[in-house]
C-alpha cells in the first residue's frame, strides 16, 4: 500500500516521524509537510508566493520532502507533483495537541485530510492531548491497527478524526465512534508591544455538550474516532427552506 503522511507540527515532529517509521515498515511511504509549524493554519494554500522544496530524512521505503507552504499545500502538492506515488490512503500527524470538537474548524491536521478527501482518498487525521514530549512510537502503534481496523469498512473520500487522551488519565480505557463537542475559550488579545497583540486563552468548562461527544470521552480516557464530511451543505435546513419565497 502506498501512503501519503502530512502534518502541520513540521517535517521533523517526532509525531510524523514515529508514525512514518511505523508504517514504512510494510508500506511505501512518502512524507510530505511543511518546513516548520503551521498549528491552526486551518486549510489555508499558498496562492500569492512559490512554494520551495527540500528533500530530508530517508529511511527505509520511505522518503521525506519539506515544504515552504502549509499542510493543505503538502498533499496538494504530492498529489499533484509526485505522479509516479499513487496513495492508496493519506495519514495526518500524529499532531502535538488534540483536534477535537469545535476546534477541527481550526485544525490544519484535520483540514489536510479534508483536503485528501477531495482528491477521493481515505484520509486518518491522528492527534494526541498532551502538547508535550509523549510516546509517539506506542500512539504510532494504535494509529496502525486503528487504520487497519477502519480500512474495510472504508469509502472513498472518507475522513476519520482521531484524538488520543492526555497521558495522565493512565491506560487508556477503549475506543469510542462518536459526534463533536464543543469547545470554549477565554480567548483575549494580550498586548507584546507597541501595536502588536498576542491571541492568548485557556479552555472553558461549560455545560454545553452532553457525554456522547468526543471531548466527553476524551476526558474519561477514551480514544475517539469521528467521521467528518467533506461536504458542509445542511440538507436538512435545505428541505426546510425550499418552498420559501424569496423576493427580488
Amino acid at each position: 500500500m502506498n501512503i501519503l503522511i502530512c502534518n502541520d507540527d513540521g517535517i521533523m515532529s517526532n509525531g510524523i516521524v514515529s508514525v512514518a517509521k511505523r508504517l514504512a515498515v510494510s508500506h511505501n511511504v512518502l512524507v510530505v509537510a511543511p518546513d516548520g509549524n503551521r498549528s491552526a493554519a486551518s486549510h489555508s494554500l499558498t496562492i500569492s508566493s512559490t512554494i520551495k522544496m527540500k528533500e530530508c530524512f530517508h529511511i527505509d521505503r520511505c522518503k521525506a520532502y519539506a515544504l515552504s507552504g502549509t499542510p493543505a499545500d503538502c498533499v496538494k502538492f504530492a498529489e499533484l507533483f509526485f505522479k509516479g506515488f499513487k496513495a492508496d490512503i493519506v495519514v495526518s500527524g500524529i499532531n502535538k495537541g488534540h483536534n477535537i470538537g469545535s476546534d477541527i474548524l481550526y485544525s490544519a491536521t484535520v483540514s489536510t485530510a479534508i483536503e485528501a478527501a477531495f482528491f477521493d482518498k481515505i484520509a486518518f487525521a491522528f492527534s494526541v492531548f498532551s502538547l508535550g514530549e509523549s510516546d509517539f512510537d506506542t500512539y504510532a502503534r494504535y494509529a496502525e491497527n486503528i487504520i487497519y481496523s477502519l480500512l474495510p469498512i472504508s469509502k472513498i473520500g472518507d475522513i476519520w478524526n482521531v484524538n488520543f487522551p492526555a497521558p495522565s488519565l493512565g491506560e487508556i480505557k477503549g475506543v469510542k465512534f462518536t459526534k463533536l463537542g464543543k469547545q470554549l475559550y477565554s480567548d483575549r488579545y494580550e498586548k507584546v508591544s507597541e501595536n502588536e497583540y498576542r491571541l492568548v486563552g485557556e479552555l472553558i468548562d461549560h455545560n454545553q455538550n452532553d457525554a456522547d461527544c468526543d471531548i466527553e470521552w476524551s476526558k474519561k480516557g477514551y480514544i475517539t474516532i469521528t467521521p467528518i464530511l467533506l461536504n458542509k451543505t445542511n440538507h436538512k435546513r435545505i428541505k426546510e427552506v425550499k418552498d420559501i419565497c424569496v423576493k427580488l
